[in-house]
């Protein structure tokens, strides 16, 4: 029902790239200056940034005739190739180069209008590869920030049961529900291998984005893995600008969120504890007038995006609730860059 839609392989970028015919190329740099010189060079080469829905629109324009579109890199540059593949129906390959977010295991697009998230388009990669070692030679932190599209099934599943018992969206459906309590739990066994970036970590890690990605495409939403953390994500970035690491910024959300919930954010912590993630806000130069700002404008920022219904939506946000929403995030162990 769920892995198998995305296929994945483990293979090097490097024999991926060189046994290409002629293909778009949407690629971070990191990795790219280090692999170009050993590969046969692309036909177009993209470097990713902007993904407000009108700039990714205007890269249609110098698409050349290729017969492929590669992603290589983290969040920016598979959703870039999943935009690109899918305005042109082009077969999609996905290369991680980093496990610091699922953008490689959903279908849709991840992209902004007015600097607010939206999800367009449908396309699934004819495969995604896995190149460990390239995976595990980027930055430690980038990796295990990774954690955060897992956790964030935590507050996820609460806000659809939420959503759900007032019959606002999609009914609760336990089949999607429990293969991610049990993700959740593995999560928890993985958390010290994470903060070490082993093999067998990384492996676990986009097994995992699998079959999130996979569920969701089959239920035809992802309630089950976004809900108010990354609503409070997307709240932060739309009102104070710039771009935080995803995975790092979820997982302080999904404290912060654990603690409005009123659920076992003592969990939550242990895990972004314990896999060493960075999610205190003054190691991510979040500050706590923008902390709190975000926190009490959510609720008008989910209804301007459309988003689902959650706690968002009935929380009663006193001084007292944000004061202590803002200390489990600040008392998390500090990480440096």
């Amino acid at each position: 029902m769920d892995a198998e839609l995305f296929p994945l392989a483990e293979d090097s970028a490097v024999s991926v790239l060189s046994g290409l015919g002629s293909y778009t190329l949407v690629a971070s740099e990191p990795p790219w200056s280090s692999l170009a010189p050993l590969v046969r060079p692309p036909a177009r080469l993209i470097t990713p940034g902007n993904m407000e829905l009108s700039a990714l629109g205007s890269l249609l324009a110098d698409e050349p005739d290729t017969d492929v579109v590669v992603g290589l890199g983290g969040g920016l540059a598979l959703d870039t190739a999943k935009y690109i593949a899918w305005k042109t129906g082009k077969r999609l390959v996905q290369i991680l180069s980093v496990v610091s977010v699922d953008a490689g295991f959903t279908d849709a697009i991840g992209a902004r209008v007015d600097g607010k998230v939206t999800y367009v388009g449908s396309v699934v990669p004819e495969v995604v590869i896995l190149d460990i070692d390239l995976v595990r030679s980027a930055p430690a932190r980038l990796n295990r920030a990774g954690i955060g599209d897992v956790l964030s099934c935590h507050t996820g599943l609460f806000d659809w049961q939420l959503a759900a018992s007032r019959g606002e969206g999609v009914p609760w459906d336990e089949k999607y529900a429990a293969p991610c309590r049990e993700l959740l739990r593995d999560l928890a066994e993985y958390a010290s291998e994470i903060r070490i970036v082993t093999r067998d970590a990384v492996r676990w890690l986009v097994s995992a984005y699998r079959r999130i990605g996979g569920l969701s495409r089959a239920a035809g939403h992802s309630r089950f893995e976004e809900g108010s953390e990354h609503f409070l994500a997307y709240a932060y970035e739309h009102l104070n600008g710039g771009q935080q690491v995803h995975g790092e910024l979820v997982s302080m959300c999904s404290v912060a969120v654990a603690t409005l919930q009123r659920n076992d954010p003592e969990t939550v912590r242990r895990i972004v504890t314990e896999s060493g993630t960075r999610a205190n806000p003054t190691d991510l130069g979040i500050e706590k007038d923008a902390f709190i700002g975000s926190v009490t404008g959510l609720a008008e920022y989910v209804r301007s995006a459309r988003l689902d219904f959650s706690i968002a939506q009935v929380a009663v946000l006193s001084r007292e609730v944000v004061h202590e929403m803002w200390e489990s995030v600040t008392t998390l162990p500090r990480r440096g860059s």
